[in-house]
């Protein structure tokens, strides 16, 4: 569930975690499905610290849609976004483990409950290649994982 007291985007991800490649849970309150502005915020941040860096910065499966137009008008460089919506994934873990373990991706956002079984699994990984990982803690879809 989201964390509804905070209304202010939290700046848990601090420029030390990026660059050190660490992953960082986060919690982005969105007042209603169409409420995308912290969550575009989080993609902002996440887009200039990762700025000089190789590889996408990928954001699977957003609860609000997320596009070239909304990021633009942010002044977010979209070049290096990749945004994978849900209903384009058929194998969740999967996607989650290929993205940490690529050299393609510098980071990758994802939506899961903070206990959600595979989490754990996935910060591993994130730490072991080096790929950032950032989970905005707090949506409540569900996802086919196995």
């Amino acid at each position: 569930m989201l964390n509804m007291h905070n209304q202010q985007f939290q700046h848990a991800i601090s420029t030390t975690s990026l660059h050190c490649r660490q992953s960082a849970n986060v919690l982005v309150p969105v007042g209603s499905k169409t409420d995308v502005a912290p969550l575009l915020q989080l993609i902002g941040h996440l887009a200039g610290q990762t700025d000089t860096q190789q590889g996408w910065l990928l954001v699977i499966a957003p609860p609000q849609p997320l596009t070239k137009t909304m990021l633009g008008k942010l002044n977010i460089n979209s070049k290096r976004i990749l945004v994978i919506q849900q209903h384009q994934i058929t194998r969740f873990d999967h996607l989650m483990r290929d993205a940490l373990t690529c050299s393609t991706c510098c980071a990758v956002v994802s939506f899961l409950p903070s206990d959600h079984p595979d989490l754990a699994d996935y910060q591993y990984l994130s730490a072991k290649y080096g790929t950032v990982l950032v989970n905005v803690e707090g949506n409540t879809q569900t996802y086919a994982t196995h």
